[in-house]
């Protein structure tokens, strides 16, 4: 019996679902303020009170399909297949864990992931470190 393994040739995501997969590094300096402005002048605060009833998730899951029609070439019309096969879930934690299928994402699969999300959402390459030697 021969066992054939599954091995992804192609990462593609859209940007709007990369925003926490992606590791954010802000420049010296640019970190928040309070009431104070981008110049160093004094602000009033800009808290209005009120606040919003909408809360964010700790965990944003995505679908990882495949479109079985454009795959295989089947018309839009075929009743024999659903068009969709589910191959299993991405999830994206607010501390930018990433875990497939339950499993925690790491190393190489973490890099690959993070390298698709920068460039779906247009931002530079992971800078790499220099060998030391």
């Amino acid at each position: 019996m021969q066992i054939n393994s599954v091995r992804a040739d192609e990462i593609i995501v859209g940007g709007n679902v990369c925003q926490r997969a992606v590791a954010h590094v802000p420049h010296a300096g640019v970190a928040y303020q309070p009431g104070v402005d981008a110049y160093g002048r004094t602000v009033a605060p800009a808290d209005l009170g009120g606040g919003s009833s909408i809360r964010i998730p700790e965990t944003i899951a995505i679908d990882i399909t495949v479109d079985l029609q454009k795959r295989f070439g089947l018309p839009a019309d075929s009743r024999l297949f659903l068009p969709e096969a589910r191959i299993g879930v991405v999830e994206i934690g607010r501390d930018g864990k990433v875990s497939f299928n339950g499993e925690l994402v790491t190393g190489d699969e973490h890099l690959a992931i993070e390298a698709a999300c920068r460039a779906a959402l247009g931002l530079p390459p992971i800078p790499l470190e220099k060998p030391r030697g």
